[in-house]
């Protein structure tokens, strides 16, 4: 039986134009070209995962306010664990432990995950003692190194980074990196998925390094002892199902002009309507806004035509092996009506669904990186005292927290997608849950990170943990897919069957 296939569709809105005859005039519209993984692969592809762990001296702080709390350190030993051991027998494992500087003593070569590899890395693991300052920079060069130096590259590589602190050695972001900078170069060859762990550590350089690499950033304030382990799992299970890579989609127009595509926080390849997706999970879904306009002549009443719309295609290797190039591709035409009287009926289209709703969701992923902009300006004009072993300024937060309470009820009063959405039974009501989520950690002094996490997970349409209280994970949930849902249940399992001193029996 022939695996099922990468495919590619294209939904338009609007899906026919009525015209008037009076006048020749410029149409604009809008259409979501999607990307559409199997929900099943030929068998496991193995992997190649490099795990970079800071040790630093916060690291052996408890875990809660509660001094008989098991430390941070504590906890992401008994969570590693768990990865060690659901990972297959033909994948491999390194572990990278780093402070300011990678520490050789903790820290392995690219190892078989065999019975043998596992007791050595568990070894590694347990030994793990906290001490000394955090910097990324040195960890992450080691990590592209050991994947560069494979033999076999065929195979998947991911790299993991783990901190609950700052970089004190470097600055991490747009506004401080050169263009031509190496590390910019370094960061795209692998994925590089990042996880803050308290409300210290720094979610603007985490995100900043994962989206650049095409992974995700999830940000754990809270409830330490289960949220670690299940934000990993998430993150493997996704490992675990790689069905393609090098994915890659091309779109054309036919007899419309392309003025924009939107590819949240995917590269746009020049100008030629390309976007570079890279790995696909299976059951996963992307989606891609393509803006366009048409110029109309002055036609004769009840003249008609069709439109070559909008041309897509997907090209992109299987997983395992990544051998063989396959391809899907898809068109869409566009008719055009012209009407019996001079003027043409208002809205004769409403919006396709599934086109406001992508439309929508960028929109807000520009408003919240505004917020975020603004508020980077706010800890910039606080000076030096906002930053501490709790995390931002209290009072900053408070501010911060007003700012995007009084800004996201300006854009839902103003912003005519949104308004549009419910005249079209498109029920929005998740994403302004986590926006009043948002508000409310920020209050609690819990920080931005779940911004950052949620801005990490609809930039590339893919799960994280945000930090969020569960009861709002209606948006950021559905990028879960079905492997990622059985992966947590099985954690959810290990947490209520663990024994009081907290040595995990998940083999």
């Amino acid at each position: 039986m022939t695996p099922e296939k990468v495919r590619v569709s294209i939904s338009m809105s609007p899906p026919i134009l009525l015209i008037d005859y009076s006048r020749a005039l410029t149409l604009n519209g809008a259409a979501v070209v999607r990307v559409e993984a199997p929900s099943s692969m030929k068998n496991h592809a193995p992997i190649d995962l490099v795990t970079l762990i800071n040790i630093n001296q916060s690291m052996s702080w408890p875990a809660a306010s509660q001094t008989e709390m098991s430390s941070r350190l504590d906890l992401l030993k008994n969570a590693m664990k768990f990865i060690i051991r659901q990972l297959g027998d033909d994948d491999h494992l390194a572990i990278v432990a780093f402070n300011d500087q990678v520490i050789k003593e903790y820290t392995t070569g690219i190892l078989e995950i065999s019975d043998i590899g596992r007791m050595a890395i568990e070894k590694k693991v347990d030994g793990l003692v906290a001490k000394g300052d955090t910097a990324f920079k040195p960890s992450l060069e080691h990590a592209v190194k050991l994947l560069d130096d494979r033999a076999d590259k065929k195979r998947a590589g991911f790299i993991v980074l783990i901190s609950d602190g700052l970089d004190s050695q470097f600055k991490w972001g747009d506004d401080s990196i050169a263009p031509t900078d190496p590390i910019r170069g370094l960061l795209r060859k692998y994925p590089v998925h990042t996880f803050g762990l308290g409300k210290a550590h720094d979610p603007k350089a985490l995100h900043y390094i994962s989206n650049i690499s095409y992974g995700i950033y999830s940000s754990i304030t809270d409830n330490l002892n289960s949220k670690i382990i299940e934000a990993l799992a998430i993150c493997l299970a996704g490992f675990k199902t790689v069905v393609a890579v090098d994915a890659c989609v091309d779109i054309r127009p036919g007899g419309l002009l392309i003025t924009r595509i939107d590819s949240g926080g995917y590269i746009l390849r020049g100008s030629s309507g390309g976007i570079l997706v890279g790995t696909l999970y299976a059951r996963e879904v992307k989606d891609f806004i393509v803006y366009f306009s048409y110029r109309t002549g002055i036609w004769s009443q009840g003249y008609n035509t069709t439109l070559n719309g909008i041309a897509a295609s997907v090209t992109y290797k299987e997983a395992p092996g990544r051998q063989s190039t396959a391809t899907d591709s898809c068109s869409v035409s566009l008719p055009v009506h012209v009407t019996d009287t001079a003027t043409a009926p208002a809205n004769p289209c409403p919006p396709y669904p599934l086109v406001l709703q992508q439309m929508v969701r960028f929109k807000v992923l520009d408003f919240l990186i505004s917020v975020l902009k603004e508020f980077q300006v706010l800890k910039e004009e606080a000076a030096g005292a906002v930053h501490g072993k709790e995390g931002d300024d209290p009072v900053l937060q408070a501010i911060a927290a007003s700012l995007l309470e009084r800004k996201w009820k300006e854009f839902k009063q103003s912003d005519e997608s949104w308004k549009e959405a419910p005249r079209n039974f498109l029920d929005l009501g998740g994403i302004d849950k986590d926006i009043n989520a948002m508000v409310g950690i920020l209050k609690q002094g819990l920080g931005v990170g779940c911004i950052y996490s949620w801005l990490s997970s609809y930039q590339m349409q893919r799960a994280t943990t945000t930090g969020l209280p569960g009861a709002h994970m209606v948006a950021t949930g559905q990028f879960r897919t079905p492997a990622m849902d059985a992966m947590v249940q099985d954690v959810g399992v290990i947490l209520d069957t663990r024994s009081t001193n907290m040595d995990w029996d998940v083999a």
